[in-house]
């Protein structure tokens, strides 16, 4: 799946239906409103930004922190650099550990 703009979209279809219109003739006025009509009304994606943080060791303890939330997470778990979000926020984690 993909997010869209919807009303790019919707304009690119209007002008190519003009375009055609003006070489086919003007028959295709019904079917553009159908189309236009169900791009109205698909549903929408509730969609959240991501966000991006990286893990920064923290020196005077044997953990890592996360660079968007400060979350503490103790080193003896080794799996926390095995993570690509940090379980705190949800921040997606780059490569670098």
């Amino acid at each position: 799946m993909r997010l869209i703009d919807a009303d790019r979209l919707k304009a690119e279809i209007i002008g190519w239906c003009v375009a055609t219109d003006d070489l086919f003739g003007m028959g295709k006025h019904h079917e553009r409103e159908i189309v236009l009509q169900a791009i109205e009304e698909s549903p929408a994606i509730d969609a959240v930004p991501v966000v991006r943080g990286e893990w920064i060791e923290n020196p005077t303890k044997d953990s890592i922190l996360c660079s968007y939330c400060y979350a503490d997470w103790n080193l003896f778990d080794n799996d926390t650099y095995r993570f690509c979000f940090c379980p705190n926020c949800g921040a997606k984690m780059e490569d670098k550990p």
